[in-house]
């Protein structure tokens, strides 16, 4: 399967799901010891720019604080549940690899990717993290979460019953392989592990995810191949 079938399989599984996803997700906001952290790093008002954006919660949350957020994700059924939700605020409908479609080099004070990146493939996920290097500003701040493991698989999608059956691409990295995805161009601020056990989730509710915040290094990539 060609890693742009796999990201259109995502995007219908996430069409599928996006009204039950807001209902239980467009508001509620977790892990907050993790936004915090985030929070400690982020210039005051600057622009945050959420990948995997999804029902809007992150939105809700940074817009009361006076950030720029601007949204993006390529499921218009998720963008149409976060307007349904929270009304209408910036969110691009694209994929995540077009990101410099719209943003120019060191135009951006921030990226969140929260439950998002783990479901690119691996030649994706590289430009993806090139890619937010580019569009951050010197000394930028990146917000990301991986699931532990390795190699990929199609899980249940626990929302679509039996036709959610092996249904959802995922990709695990280990926490070495995520190290060196991120260390030619981040320095690290903040890491947490979160393990769940959560009847009828993905991977039958056996998960351990990883969240981390790095700062863009400011370097010369002249010489990287």
């Amino acid at each position: 399967m060609e890693t742009k079938e796999i990201r259109q399989s995502v995007l219908r599984n996430y069409d599928l799901v996006a009204n039950d996803y807001g209902r239980d997700y467009g508001i509620y906001i977790e892990d907050k010891d993790v936004y915090a952290a985030f929070d400690k790093q982020l210039p005051q008002y600057g622009t945050i720019l959420d990948l995997g954006a999804g029902a809007g919660r992150t939105h809700a949350y940074y817009s009361k604080k006076g950030y720029n957020y601007i949204g993006m994700d390529f499921s218009p059924k998720m963008r149409q549940t976060a307007y349904q939700i929270h009304g209408e605020f910036p969110y691009i409908i694209d994929d995540m690899v077009n990101i410099k479609n719209y943003f120019e080099n060191n135009s951006v004070d921030a990226v969140f990717a929260i439950y998002s990146l783990f479901h690119l493939p691996t030649e994706d996920l590289y430009t993806v993290v090139a890619d937010v290097y580019d569009v951050l500003k010197d000394g930028g701040i990146f917000l990301l979460s991986y699931q532990q493991g390795i190699g990929e698989e199609f899980a249940d999608e626990p929302y679509l019953g039996e036709l959610g059956k092996k249904s959802l691409y995922m990709n695990y990295q280990t926490n070495e392989e995520m190290k060196n995805i991120l260390r030619l161009r981040y320095d690290p601020l903040y890491r947490r592990e979160k393990v769940e056990n959560i009847v009828g989730a993905i991977n039958n509710g056996n998960a351990t995810t990883s969240y981390s915040i790095v700062k863009k290094r400011v370097r010369n990539f002249n010489r990287i191949v």
